[in-house]
Order: structure tokens, then C-alpha cells, then sequence
């Protein structure tokens, strides 16, 4: 009962706070993502932007050290690397492009078919909520 109350706390004050649209996509956030905290999807959301960053910074390392180690790029071609791999995480971010435009776009033109479309299928409308909120 103690966490029925606290939720029902949460809620009124999402709605006083910042409106029943802003309770709304609340709701839609945390049926689509399955994350039940006593958090709020905006104080998630500054949480994430951390974690966010740090997966960017391990993928773009482990990139670089394969593409040095297996492949033999060297500091010029590394140094574009990390250029268009910035870029794009931009426009991803931007919403320029999605990450189903992505998987879709490296099967079509290479035969290579990546996990990751799989698993956003699993998880319809955890991207594609209003980034603003």
C-alpha cells in the first residue's frame, strides 16, 4: 500500500507541477519502458544523458582500438573516425535518423543484419516519445 500511496504522490505532483499532458507522457513513458522507480521520467532522463554519454565514449574506444588493432588505422584515419561516428551520433540524436533507418540502411546495402532492430521491437514507443519532457 505504501507504494500505491507514494505513486498516487508522485502523480499529483507531476500534475500540479506541470500539467496532466506532462502526467501523460509519463504514463506512456513508463508502460512503453517498463521502468517502475520512484523517479520521474524527466529525473530519469538527466540520469540518462550521463549513461548516455558514457556508452558513446566505451563504443567510440573499443571502436578505435579494433579499427587499430585489426584493421591498422592510424591516428589521421582514426581522428575522421571519431569525426563522422560524432556526426552521426548527433544526427541521432537530432532525430535526423532513427536507429530503424540505421538497421535497416546496413542490411539492405551489406547483407549485415544487427540485434538491435529486434530489440526496439520488443519495446514499441520507448524512442519515439517526445524528447522534451
Amino acid at each position: 500500500m505504501l507504494y500505491f500511496t507514494m505513486g498516487m504522490e508522485r502523480a499529483l505532483r507531476i500534475a500540479k507541477n506541470d500539467g496532466v499532458e506532462e502526467l501523460e507522457k509519463e504514463v506512456h513513458f513508463r508502460n512503453a519502458s517498463g521502468i517502475h522507480s520512484r523517479l520521474t521520467a524527466r529525473e530519469i532522463d538527466a540520469g540518462l544523458d550521463d549513461i548516455k554519454a558514457l556508452v558513446i565514449d566505451t563504443v567510440t574506444t573499443m571502436a578505435l582500438a579494433v579499427l587499430y588493432g585489426e584493421f591498422g588505422f592510424g591516428k589521421q584515419r582514426l581522428e575522421r573516425f571519431m569525426e563522422i561516428f560524432e556526426r552521426a551520433t548527433i544526427d541521432l540524436n537530432d532525430g535526423l535518423v532513427t536507429w530503424p533507418d540505421i538497421c535497416d540502411n546496413l542490411e539492405r546495402l551489406t547483407g549485415v543484419r544487427v540485434h538491435l532492430k529486434e530489440t526496439l521491437e520488443r519495446m514499441p514507443g520507448l524512442f519515439d516519445r517526445d524528447e522534451t519532457g
